[in-house]
């Protein structure tokens, strides 16, 4: 959509979006593109070049998203006040060494010893999806190769390979001399290639291939491969999630996320949300999550693992159920005011069910208000159900604050998942 300047209330009219804007001058030539978390509150504020007579914008899904974009269009169309301001101090870059395991940088200056994907707008913003990438998509960032294997290999930020001296009886290898035939090697060039296409905007495609190869390995049965394969499509949907990269003053994001959620459900005091997810590749290696958020804060140390016991089968709806019912259990725990789960109007059935005063565990009296978010085809939080509320509440149309946080909440049981999913020998993280 474009709007003339001359029109009355023009900035009225745009949206409350994350996306990318143009200015336009009189015969429709872009001026200068930029990007915004929130497209209406960002224009409110910019200076317009003199020449600007009209404004357009297109609406993304995310901050990340709209990053990404706005490198790509700047690239391609060269505006006339973007290249003005292309000097070594305003943009940003992200390289890839030519070395046998690239290694991945951020820059302001360009030279012939790397690939570079850019330019982008904010180094901050590009370091937290670089950070965010790197859990589902392992790199090197060791400066120099050392005998031990690194922190990062250890807790599954780096393939180890890559950035090694250590044996090959370690490293499971034939020969450490010869980076090719690392078993692993094929996984890194991929990863990096992965890395590439999502800066490039590529993520659909790249999305689309990971599903493809997920299911060929759940046929071969293969499904821990099949997991990690899961695993990194979840993540590639949670970082173009409609919510922002970059949160500042937290503690008053926060108050202002309950105040606004007392006013939706009507209770006052909100202490503990709980947040829970159900992860399983076809009904096997099937387990719950619960992350906590209680006194304004997010609390990991009462984060919980549940391995799921009486439920056969892929059936996600009683597998949450049999998860809350459990929890309940734990009275020596505080019980939540609010209980959050992934899904629709099943699952908070389900929720609902495992709540229900003649079955549950739970002490009488207690109220716990229920909220299940529901996903669209891109696995992307659109709508939330309320138990008790028949309409769905668009996402879109809750305060921000609190959008971000049903979403950092929705995604923190999910992380726990899945980090614990590859360490469930672990056994005092389960919940027996």
């Amino acid at each position: 959509m474009a709007l003339k300047l001359e029109s009355a209330g023009w900035r009225r009219k745009i949206p409350q979006s994350p996306g990318v804007y143009f200015f336009k001058d009189n015969r429709g030539k872009t001026l200068y593109i930029g990007k915004a978390a929130n497209l209406r509150a960002r224009l409110r504020s910019r200076i317009l070049p003199k020449e600007t007579k009209s404004i357009s914008w297109e609406i993304l899904n995310s901050e990340v998203e709209a990053l990404i974009r706005e490198a790509e269009l700047i690239k391609k169309h060269l505006p006339k006040y973007n290249v003005l301001m292309r000097d070594d101090k305003q943009y940003f870059y992200v390289g890839f060494s030519k070395n046998k395991f690239p290694k991945i940088f951020i820059t302001h200056q360009k030279n012939r010893e790397a690939d570079y994907i850019g330019p982008f707008t904010e180094g901050g913003a590009l370091r937290s999806v670089l950070k965010t990438l790197r859990r589902a998509f392992p790199y090197c960032t060791c400066k120099k190769p050392h005998k031990r294997l690194c922190l990062n290999a250890r807790i599954g930020r780096c393939l180890g390979f890559c950035c090694t001296a250590a044996p090959s009886s370690t490293l499971g290898v034939k020969s450490p001399k010869t980076p090719s035939v690392f078993p692993g090697a094929a996984n890194y060039q991929k990863n990096i290639t992965s890395i590439k296409k999502i800066l490039s905007g590529k993520n659909k495609s790249l999305a689309e291939t990971l599903k493809r190869e997920m299911r060929k390995l759940s046929d071969a049965r293969k499904y821990e491969e099949a997991g990690k394969i899961r695993d990194q499509i979840r993540a590639l949907e949670k970082i173009f999630e409609h919510r922002g990269v970059i949160k500042q003053d937290l503690p008053a994001e926060f108050a202002k996320a309950l105040r606004a959620l007392e006013s939706i459900l009507n209770i006052s005091d909100i202490n503990r949300i709980e947040a829970y997810d159900i992860a399983n590749i076809q009904g096997k290696f099937a387990y719950g999550s619960m992350a906590v958020f209680q006194n304004g804060q997010i609390k990991k140390n009462a984060y919980r693992l549940f391995k799921i016991k009486s439920v056969r089968g892929s059936n996600d709806p009683a597998m949450l159920r049999e998860v809350i019912f459990r929890r309940l259990k734990h009275k020596e725990w505080p019980y939540p005011d609010i209980i959050i789960v992934d899904g629709g109007k099943v699952q908070l059935g389900a929720a609902e069910a495992a709540l229900n005063p003649s079955k549950s565990p739970l002490r009488k009296g207690r109220k716990i208000k229920i909220i299940a978010l529901t996903k669209n085809k891109k696995h992307v939080g659109d709508h939330i159900f309320i138990a008790g509320k028949s309409s769905p509440i668009p996402l879109a149309r809750l305060p921000e604050p609190l959008k971000n946080l049903i979403l950092m909440l929705d995604s923190e049981a999910h992380r726990f998942a899945i980090y614990h999913y590859r360490k469930l020998h672990r056994k005092e993280m389960l919940i027996q």
